[in-house]
């Protein structure tokens, strides 16, 4: 059964969507977890987003429509943390092909 996509849905998978962002965005600064408020951080904002997934798939949300969904649109969104906040590299190859990737990912999810 997959549940009606109502505001209250799209809100809560935007904000898991958000808190697993900002869990990645803040592994770096744990400093391979020997930094203790980032890492607590980091952890509070992957359980939140990882419960929030999880009252989802429980309020009637296909896992597999929600997985590959958040598995193509959280790596986006950590890589444009990493280039704006970090400073990472980001060469067009690079970029088109990390988005190929995470739209393959999305388009394979939509496959019966």
């Amino acid at each position: 059964m997959m549940a009606t996509l109502t505001p209250s849905i799209i809100a809560l998978v935007a904000t898991s969507v958000v808190c697993q962002v900002i869990g990645a965005s803040l592994m770096p600064m744990t400093k391979g977890l020997t930094e203790i408020i980032p890492t607590l951080g980091f952890g509070i904002a992957f359980a939140i987003g990882l419960g929030i997934m999880a009252r989802l798939i429980n309020s009637g949300i296909n896992l597999s429509a929600l997985l590959p969904f958040m598995a193509a649109v959280v790596p986006l969104c950590a890589i444009a943390v990493g280039v704006l906040v970090y400073g990472e590299s980001a060469s067009a190859l690079k970029l088109s092909l990390l988005v190929f990737s995470c739209l393959t990912i999305g388009f394979a999810s939509s496959m019966s």
